[in-house]
């Protein structure tokens, strides 16, 4: 299902009517989520025109108040604890050795690391620039 698009004036409004109701129903909790969804999206600042434009004095303290204090935490769910499952314990299985294991380790002889081929990156740059001699790998270590 696609996305609802909501203008940015509707949601301001949507958040401004939120603010009114939670200032006449006295609901601190509610004006702490609206006030940090309004400064996360248009800053403090913002934040105290709308408490200057919506609010009372008296309206104004107890938001400010509000704000100063501490968030409730969420309830949890309770999880009853239980005894963990016994777990049957299996009778152990003999281990034969592999035959593969017993055998000597086999050495291969190491072959000779080959011969880099010109980049064609330098190849192709000689042209654009007939100056470069490819990168400076011994720069770079130092």
């Amino acid at each position: 299902m696609p996305a609802v698009f909501v203008s940015p004036r509707l949601r301001e409004r949507q958040l401004r009517e939120a603010l009114q109701e939670a200032l006449q129903q006295q609901d601190a909790q509610a004006l702490r989520q609206l006030s940090d969804r309004l400064v996360h999206r248009h800053g403090p600042v913002q934040l105290q025109r709308w408490m200057q434009a919506l609010a009372s004095e008296q309206e104004q303290l107890f938001w400010r108040q509000a704000l100063a204090q501490p968030s409730k935490p969420v309830p949890q769910p309770s999880i009853a604890l239980e005894e963990p499952p016994v777990v049957e314990e299996l009778p152990a299985v003999e281990e034969h050795p592999i035959a593969e294991e017993s055998a000597p380790p086999v050495e291969e002889p190491l072959e000779q690391p080959p011969v880099p081929a010109p980049a064609p990156i330098k190849t192709a740059l000689q042209g654009w620039l007939p100056q470069w001699d490819g990168p400076q790998i011994d720069r770079l270590a130092s």
